[in-house]
């Protein structure tokens, strides 16, 4: 086993300390004495020493402290809140002399898992190393040892309002000390040394390497000077993490004057702020300057409406733009395509920019850029680090339809805890999505940048009659010549007050519905439970062909297409005795892949369970009770007393 050299790093330590060490300010009473000694220890401990605290605690020390007391015996200032840790002959049981275990297990409560109980009793059981501190525990758990005899220490600070904080070995504590150390003093001035100078010029090759595409080399180097307090380090990990997929450092809110600011970090903000569902913008607006709060409620008031649009310039700008609309489209993967063509084409707004990391605040794009396509962006060469090409020029085409949006119907049966089972999808021929929202629309706004549970939870407009059942949609591209609207829940079609909003909508063209009813008071599994499914063509707002079924039985009118007769589009026998069984369970996967086939139909499954699109009230799908027609209505709760 190689042994940790602590004398250089120790004295490194110790130096740097002493240089920025101002005795003008007074400290402790033994400052001045390891300021003038340029070092934070003491004299090694003997061997002598070491067995007798060996025998003393009844078992071998683990061997990154056991050397460490070699080197000296006890240190002064172990990062900036530990101010004196114990020699040889101090250390001892902690023994718990104020019950923090027994007030964290209380706190715990019936359900804390084994690990929680554990964690809970490291008072109980470790080594006492803090002599002097601010209230700051440092333990030694003899309980949790590694392979190679290491015993994590635990440190714990009740002001934090955090557990203890773990670390694998002493020689791990000590070396985050001493990055605290680092980090604590990086912005006093004059601090600067070899290690500072050391880590700035990691950080400027980090740069470098991000805008080469070698992203995850860089992020190392980022982090361990991030957690040494260098600047820079900071805002260039905060574009790499978010776009890796690896969540989003709120960065502190810096002037609008800087345009990474303005259009990068400050946005990424207010999405992470929209996320969290806090209702009073007080504190975060409050992190911004006074003069710029304004415009960061904006921001954040359009991120929440789903109108919020990042911009960038030249090329990779125009494709934003074009890869927003393919989005808005229910195109994420031609989206995508057209961004990843552009990448190399990106250039920085400042020194320090180094990917579009404010994409991922865009209302329609953030959910395009997935945390794989995130890292094949940083890995893509950009900026002054892309090789020229004459084939970044000018704004992007949107690319052909080749396929890799096709995911035809049929995943739209399966049963996997989103949005299904149950849908309605009404798609229309050769139409855009944005017509949809005329032709099948019940008079209401576009709703912008809808997410499949913003559509299905949104309630209906109070000018709704009592009778009606009005939908909010969202709507996209169905495949080459079509448009759809779509809603995560159906419908019974069998009641005889159905009707189809395609009637409308196929005025001068055709238009299908699809309606896919789970019984509700089916108490099986799923994938079990009776389904209604109706399927339906219309013409210039005339029925051509309905079918219904629901189990075994079949209700048919009109003339369907030869390749979708109910005999061959519904029936599954293979599981139901055999060919000449009338009781046959319909086969809805099967219906919908002929129904695609013959319409040339697809939906993105990535759009509809992740993407946001824009969507709008339908007109409602029952018909208006006619003269000498009963009906009745019920609601579920009431006004309170």
């Amino acid at each position: 086993m190689l042994r940790f050299e602590w004398q250089p790093f120790l004295t490194r330590w110790s130096q740097e300390w002493a240089d920025a060490y101002d005795a003008g300010q007074g400290g402790r009473d033994d400052d001045r004495d390891a300021w003038v000694a340029r070092w934070l220890g003491f004299g090694p401990a003997a061997e002598e020493r070491i067995v007798a605290l060996e025998q003393r605690i009844g078992r071998p020390l683990p061997p990154s402290l056991r050397s460490f007391l070699q080197v000296t015996d006890g240190w002064r200032h172990a990062g900036h809140f530990v101010y004196l840790l114990a020699g040889a002959e101090r250390i001892d049981w902690c023994g718990d002399p104020h019950g923090m275990s027994t007030d964290w297990l209380e706190q715990l409560g019936e359900d804390a898992d084994e690990e929680e109980i554990r964690e809970a009793g490291v008072w109980a059981r470790s080594l006492q190393l803090a002599l002097d501190s601010d209230m700051v525990d440092v333990l030694l758990d003899p309980e949790d040892v590694d392979e190679r005899g290491e015993w994590a220490v635990y440190t714990y600070a009740s002001w934090r309002g955090a557990p203890p904080e773990r670390y694998p070995s002493f020689r791990h504590f000590m070396e985050d000390m001493y990055q605290e150390f680092l980090s604590m003093s990086a912005d006093d001035p004059g601090f600067d040394n070899d290690t500072t100078r050391s880590l700035d010029a990691g950080v400027e090759r980090a740069r470098e390497q991000v805008l080469s595409g070698a992203y995850e080399e860089a992020a190392e180097a980022l982090t361990e000077a991030v957690a040494c307090g260098r600047p820079r380090a900071a805002q260039l990990l905060a574009q790499i993490r978010p776009l890796s997929g690896q969540g989003v450092d709120v960065e502190a809110g810096a002037s609008l004057d800087d345009p990474y600011v303005a259009g990068e970090s400050m946005p990424l903000n207010c999405a992470e702020e929209a996320r969290s569902g806090r209702s009073d913008d007080a504190w975060f607006l409050g992190r911004y300057p006074e003069e710029d709060r304004e415009t960061v409620a904006r921001v954040l008031e359009r991120i929440r409406q789903g109108t919020y649009e990042y911009e960038a310039s030249g090329p990779f700008g125009d494709a934003v733009r074009v890869a927003r609309d393919l989005a808005r489209r229910a195109r994420p993967e031609a989206a995508w395509r057209v961004l990843a063509a552009a990448v190399p084409s990106w250039q920085p707004a400042t020194d320090d920019h180094i990917a579009p990391v404010g994409l991922l605040a865009d209302s329609v794009l953030g959910p395009v850029v997935t945390p794989e396509r995130g890292r094949a962006l940083l890995a893509t060469p950009r900026g002054a680090a892309a090789t020229p090409s004459t084939d970044t020029a000018g704004s992007p085409a949107p690319p052909t339809d080749d396929g890799i949006d096709a995911d035809g119907l049929a995943w739209l049966a399966e049963t996997d805890g989103n949005m299904r089972p149950g849908f309605r999808l009404v798609l229309v021929e050769g139409v855009e999505p944005a017509d949809l929202h005329q032709r099948m629309g019940a008079g209401g706004p576009l709703l912008p940048a809808l997410r499949t549970w913003d559509a299905s939870t949104r309630h209906g407009s109070p000018d709704a009659e009592t009778w009606e059942q009005r939908v909010t949609v969202r709507v996209g591209n169905a495949g080459p010549n079509w448009s759809f609207a779509h809603a995560a829940d159906g419908t019974d079609a069998r009641q005889s007050r159905f009707r189809s909003p395609s009637l409308d909508a196929s005025h001068g063209t055709r238009a299908l519905t699809l309606v896919l009813y789970p019984d509700p008071f089916f108490h099986g599994t799923a994938d079990d439970r009776p389904h209604t499914f109706h399927f339906s063509l219309a013409q210039d707002g005339h029925l051509l062909h309905s079918l219904i079924v629901h189990d075994s039985e079949v209700t048919s009118t009109g003339e369907a297409p030869a390749a979708l007769a109910p005999d061959r589009l519904l029936f599954d026998r293979t599981n139901s005795g055999g060919p000449d069984n009338d009781t046959a369970a319909p086969d809805i996967r099967r219906a919908l892949a002929l129904i695609a086939a013959e319409f040339d139909l697809t939906l993105s499954q990535e759009a509809l369970l992740h993407g946001r699109l824009d969507g709008f009230e339908t007109v409602s799908w029952l018909r208006e009770p006619q003269p000498g027609e009963s009906w009745a209505y019920f609601t579920v709760g009431g006004p309170l007393d």
